[in-house]
């Protein structure tokens, strides 16, 4: 499967973790450039280094997985692709969900069930595109 978005660019977040003891990470805004197969292409502001674990929050869904390749694609762009091992869908209802167990004011504008699907060594995957709509 490959979609790619070249005339119509997608906002996402990169999300890396910091190295400290209590999980945190760091966000970089990046651009959701397309798919093919288990590979996210994203440009980003910020080299990342290969190997890099990252989760990318894209259209209520967030992808698990590492970059593999990083190359400068002008100025202060970087092109870069991440192997997905695993696709988190359905944030929206997870949030809810938390919300409700904190006792605050849930948002469902979204009430769909999050999925989690794992992308095969072929390279083809249990996750819908359309999943991402």
């Amino acid at each position: 499967m490959t979609t790619t978005f070249g005339d119509h660019p997608h906002s996402a977040v990169i999300q890396v973790p910091t190295g400290d003891a209590n999980g945190s990470k760091y966000e970089i805004p990046c651009t959701f450039e397309g798919i093919h197969g288990k590979r996210l292409l994203l440009e980003s502001p910020e080299r990342l280094r290969i190997s890099t674990p990252v989760s990318v929050e894209y259209n209520d869904a967030l992808f698990l997985g590492e970059v593999i390749s990083c190359r400068r694609e002008s100025g202060d762009i970087w092109q870069m692709e991440v192997k997905v091992e695993q696709i988190l869908t359905g944030l929206q209802s997870l949030m809810a969900l938390r919300a409700g167990l904190l006792g605050e004011a849930p948002d469902l504008q979204r009430a769909a069930a999050p999925v989690i699907a794992s992308v095969n060594r072929f390279g083809s995957n249990d996750f819908n595109k359309n999943d991402l709509n």
